[in-house]
C-alpha cells in the first residue's frame, strides 16, 4: 500500500543504527554499519515498522541482548507527548503480563520493541479466529491500567479531529462541509453512550487484524496463538466500543492493491451467531479473569448484544473523521477521502434505522442489573 524510497531508506538505516546502540548497548555497539542488517517491515495507516537485526555470524553470551528488534517510528497522531507517555506505560505493563512485547527503548517519535515472528491478521481470519480474539480483548478489559479511568476517548478526540480538520480546509481555502453534522453527531452519540451504562474499561479502540498478530508457533490457524499490539489509542472507554469496532472491522479488508486500497461488505458483519460466539468466548474469560460470576454469562450476552447497534455508530463516525484528518496530514498512499466517506455514509445508514426503530417502539432500556458488579472491578 505504501513505500518507502531506497534513498530515504538508507538516510534512516544510520539513525536506527545509532538507536539499536543506544538503547540495547552489548554487542550492538561493537556492530559496525555495515554489519546492521536493517528493513523495513510494513508501513501501516499510523506508524512505519523497521526490522533492526544482529548478522547470523555475531555471537551474543548476555541471554537478554536480543539478536533482532522492531524499531516502530510514530505517524503524525502521535505528535501528542502525553500520548507517546501514555501507550509507554501502558507497553510496560503489557510486556509484565506477558500480554505484549518488550519493550527495550522509548525515545520522543517511536520506540524499540521485541521483534515477534509473525503476521498480521487478514479478513478472511475473523472467521477463524475470534474465540482467540475475543479472550485476548477481555484479558486486556481485566486489566487496571495506571492511567485516567474517565471515558473521554471518543468526545475528545472526535472535538479534537474536527477542529484539526477545520483548520486543515480553511488552509487549503475550503470549508468542510460536514462539520455541523460532526459535531451534532459527537454531542447526540456522547450522551447516547452515557445512558447505555456500558462498563467503563481499558480498551484497545482500534481492534483491527493490522493489531494483532499470528505467532509463527501457532499450532494452526484454528488454534492461533495471538497478541494484541498497537496501543496507541488505548484509553479507559464504553466496552461496547471494543467489542462494535472489532465487529465492524469484518466488513472491511485493507489487502487490496488497488486503489482505494480497501473494499468494504456489509455482509460480512457477523451474524448473530457469531456475536454470542464471540462474546460468549470474551466473557467466559472475563470469568477466568474474576472480573464476572458465571452465573452472569447468558444475562450478559443479552445486554451486550443491545450495545453493539450503539456503539458501531460511535466506530463508524470516529473513523470517518479520522481519515478526514489523515487525508490532510499522511504521506501514505491510502485513499483516506473515500475511506470517510465510507465510514459516514454507514453511520449514517446505522443511525437511521436506529432513530426509526426508537420513534416507532420508544426506548426500551436494556437489563442492567449486572453492571454494578462489573464495574465495581
Amino acid at each position: 500500500m505504501t513505500t518507502i524510497p531506497l534513498e530515504e531508506l538508507e538516510n534512516f538505516k544510520e539513525d536506527a543504527y545509532k538507536i539499536c546502540q543506544e538503547f540495547l548497548g552489548d554487542i550492538w555497539e561493537e556492530l559496525s554499519l555495515s554489519e546492521f542488517n536493517f528493513s523495513v517491515v510494513s508501513g501501516g495507516l499510523s506508524n512505519t515498522l523497521y526490522r533492526c537485526a544482529l548478522p547470523e555470524n555475531v555471537v551474543v553470551k548476555n541471554p537478554k541482548t536480543p539478536r533482532q528488534v522492531l524499531l516502530r517510528i510514530y505517524g503524525p497522531l502521535q505528535e501528542d507527548l502525553n500520548v507517546v507517555v501514555t501507550e509507554a506505560a501502558t507497553f510496560m505493563l503489557l510486556a509484565e503480563r506477558k500480554l505484549g512485547p518488550k519493550l527495550y527503548g522509548v525515545f520522543p517519535n517511536g520506540r524499540l520493541e521485541e521483534f515477534i515472528p509473525s503476521r498480521t491478521l487478514l479478513c478472511k481470519d475473523y472467521r477463524v479466529m475470534y474465540p482467540t480474539i475475543a479472550r485476548e480483548l477481555a484479558k486486556i478489559h481485566a486489566l487496571d491500567v495506571p492511567i485516567k479511568k474517565i471515558p473521554d476517548f471518543f468526545p475528545v478526540n472526535m472535538k479534537k479531529w474536527l477542529n484539526d480538520v477545520e483548520t486543515d480546509s480553511k488552509l487549503k481555502n475550503t470549508t468542510f462541509e460536514h462539520s455541523k453534522l460532526y459535531a451534532e453527531s459527537i454531542k447526540w452519540l456522547t450522551e447516547e453512550m452515557k445512558k447505555s451504562n456500558s462498563p467503563v474499561v481499558y480498551c484497545h479502540n482500534d481492534l483491527q487484524g493490522g493489531n494483532i498478530l499470528f505467532l509463527e508457533d501457532s499450532p494452526s490457524e484454528q488454534d492461533p496463538r495471538l497478541m494484541l499490539i498497537d496501543f496507541e489509542f488505548g484509553a479507559y472507554n464504553y466496552r461496547g466500543f471494543d467489542l462494535a469496532n472489532q465487529f465492524s472491522e469484518w466488513c472491511f479488508d485493507y489487502n487490496t492493491e488497488e486503489h482505494p486500497y480497501f473494499e468494504y461488505s456489509s455482509e460480512k458483519f457477523p451474524t448473530e451467531e457469531e456475536q454470542i460466539s464471540f462474546i460468549r468466548a470474551y466473557l467466559d474469560q472475563l470469568v477466568k479473569e474474576g472480573v464476572i460470576p458465571s452465573t452472569s454469562v447468558e444475562d450478559e450476552i443479552k445486554v451486550i448484544l443491545q450495545e453493539i447497534e450503539l456503539f458501531t455508530m460511535a466506530v463508524h463516525l470516529l473513523w470517518s473523521l479520522w481519515s478526514w484528518k489523515m487525508s490532510f496530514r499522511s504521506s501514505m498512499d491510502f485513499a483516506y477521502r473515500e475511506h470517510g466517506k465510507t465510514r459516514l455514509n454507514v453511520f449514517r445508514a446505522i443511525k437511521k434505522e436506529y432513530r426509526s426503530r426508537l420513534m416507532c417502539n420508544g426506548y426500551s432500556a436494556p437489563n442492567y442489573k449486572l453492571r454494578k458488579e462489573f464495574n465495581e472491578h
